[in-house]
């Protein structure tokens, strides 16, 4: 550490840490000196730790979270190890430290971590220190570009903090000094920061200057005109331009400039042949447009761009069209398997058991578990983690997003959803090979006679259910899938009614509409009346029907949205099993439903 004291050269603070941790022995030995392991965990921490969910609600954060050999998640360094002793030794290294990089580093920790550990409030001289030694980094190039970039936000933030005005107009002299030396128009993270921060995010930074904001602007302004002018300009560049002074321009009311920047947007975006070259990817963009219109709404000219953009997302057609490719995977099934399996719904000996036996072996045996899949989903995402760290899209018949999946540690109950609903896929052959016993051995007016005994189906609809029943033993599913989806609705509106739910709302004619298929699934009735099963029906029912990331059956059918699945056995299946799940709902002798 001495060498690195008595030579004011830039260096790299992880590195310390390696080699810290290589003269510690740290692979063979556990560190048990309260002096060596502050040393040696203070060039661990990360700064700026990017995962708030899992930290510590602190500045720095561990190096890694990951599972032991028990399963067990383990983080280094941790925020316990942090004590007393260890703050005052910090506390003495900042103070004596003569490299600012280091000294940075060490009263940094004092000022993020003696708050969390000692309940005190933030200590002032460290978080000086830390200021005046990042001005110092930054002037005396003792960083690169980015982390003189990182070190003046993080000294920003605690000049606001302790409200250091002499402090902070240096920090605004170096910050704007900082990215003038280190910009270059092709690296958008080297530029635009100062009016970020500045300008755009000025509270409590008095002391800019009227020319110095002036100076900002007009550096941006000239910056996004150089942008735009190439023949095809970079998309990714001039987006970072532009985000930045229309939020500038919206705030003094400049609609003209904010009309022109947002127009040098568009134009790039349409300019661009790798922008345009892949359905997807023109998706992408409009999306984007349309939300920066959105965003600034209120102005007259972005309101109606944003009513345009949604019109091409919604027409986009066979331009919205994108390379895909099939990801398929075999898995063998023995016919002992099949048997096995089909023995536990039929019995041995086909058409023996009586089908009020049968159906309710039927129903059970093809309602996923909500906590099983849940299950599934953590322990598949815990080794696959880049698959789960991206949003994904999902693309409707007409090329436009339907909805979006964030990343697994954002979005987890949509992903949830898409599991379930791929999950629901993966059973699909054993589902065909019951029906197709079922459709053999059994007749649709035995399956009629026992949807009788459920009070969510109308006696004066026998005839349409026997027509539908028969069109599902002829295997003529397009016909099928489009009469049992509205016997599907109406015996749930049915169930709401018998147990005292509404099934209708005010609307603005002074009447009652009907209240949504999804309304009723999510209004807890299917959960009561199926009591130990109900969330998982009631989920199995809303990823069926009327989930747009699941199968969302119901609503595509209303809508006309991908009409041609509407033939497909596996949706003729599962419509089925639905009406199965319904058929074994009982009236008891109160007058209320439940599970036989």
């Amino acid at each position: 550490m001495d060498e690195l004291e008595n030579k004011l050269e830039p260096i790299e603070e992880y590195k310390i840490g390696q080699k810290i941790g290589e003269i510690l022995n740290v692979k063979e030995h556990k560190v048990t000196d309260t002096q060596e392991l502050a040393e040696y965990c203070a060039f661990q921490f990360l700064a700026n730790y990017p995962n708030k969910d899992t930290g510590w609600g602190t500045y720095y954060g561990p190096m890694f979270v990951l599972p032991n050999k028990e399963n067990q998640m383990v983080e280094f360094p941790s925020i316990r190890a942090v004590n007393d002793e260890m703050l005052v030794y910090w506390r003495k290294r900042a103070e004596e430290s003569k490299h600012p990089t280091l000294s940075a580093r060490y009263a940094d920790l004092v000022v993020d971590f003696a708050p969390k550990i000692k309940n005190t409030t933030i200590d002032f001289t460290m978080a000086q220190k830390v200021i005046d030694a990042s001005i110092e980094i930054c002037a005396k190039n003792l960083d690169d570009a980015l982390g003189c970039k990182d070190k003046l936000q993080r000294a920003l933030a605690l000049a606001k903090q302790i409200n250091d005005t002499d402090r902070l107009e240096k920090l605004i002299t170096t910050i704007i000094e900082t990215e003038s030396k280190f910009e270059e128009d092709d690296k958008p993270g080297l530029w635009g920061y100062a009016f970020k921060w500045l300008v755009l995010e000025n509270n409590r930074v008095g002391s800019l200057t009227e020319q110095q904001q002036n100076t900002l602007l007009a550096g941006l302004e000239n910056r996004l005109n150089r942008l735009s002018n190439p023949e095809e300009p970079n998309t990714w560049n001039v987006e970072c331009a532009v985000v930045l002074l229309a939020e500038h321009y919206a705030k003094s009311k400049d609609e003209k400039k904010l009309n022109e920047a947002l127009s040098k947007l568009e134009k790039a975006f349409r300019d661009s042949k790798q922008a345009n070259s892949d359905g997807l990817l023109i998706l992408n963009y409009l999306e984007k447009l349309l939300d920066i219109y959105s965003r600034y709404a209120q102005f007259e000219f972005a309101k109606q761009a944003a009513a345009r953009v949604r019109a091409e997302i919604s027409n986009i057609g066979e331009r919205g069209k994108f390379a895909m490719h099939e990801v398929s995977a075999e898995i063998n099934i023995s016919n002992e398997e099949i048997k096995q399996f089909l023995d536990s719904i039929f019995g041995s000996e086909r058409g023996a058991e009586p089908i009020n036996k049968v159906i309710p072996k039927l129903v059970v045996s093809f309602i996923l578990k909500k906590d099983h899949v849940d299950k599934q989903l953590k322990d598949i995402s815990s080794k696959y983690v880049f698959k789960y760290l991206v949003t994904n899209t999902v693309i409707s018949e007409f090329n436009y997003p339907a909805a979006q999946v964030g990343p697994i540690n954002e979005d987890y109950d949509r992903h949830l959803l898409q599991h379930f609903s791929q999950n629901l896929h993966f059973q699909s052959p054993f589902l065909k090979w019951s029906f197709d016993e079922l459709t053999k051995y059994y007749t649709p007016e035995a399956l009629y006679d026992e949807l009788t005994h459920s009070p969510v189906f109308r006696v004066e609809d026998k005839d349409y259910i026997l027509k539908t029943f028969g069109l599902f033993w002829k295997d003529d599913f397009l016909p099928f899938n489009h009469l049992a989806i509205p016997l599907i609705e109406d015996a749930i509106r049915r169930l709401c009614k018998m147990s005292g739910i509404s099934t209708i709302k005010p609307n603005d004619d002074g009447g009652y509409d009907e209240r949504s298929l999804y309304e009723l699934v999510k209004s807890g009735v299917i959960k009561r009346v199926f009591s130990t099963k109900g969330e998982d029906v009631e989920y199995y029912f809303h990823v069926l029907l009327t989930c747009r990331i699941g199968w969302n059956l119901r609503n595509n059918f209303a809508h006309g949205i991908n009409k041609n699945s509407l033939a497909e056995e596996n949706v003729a299946n599962r419509l089925m099993h639905i009406i199965l799940c319904l058929s074994q709902i009982r009236k008891n002798d109160k007058q209320e439903e439940s599970n036989d």
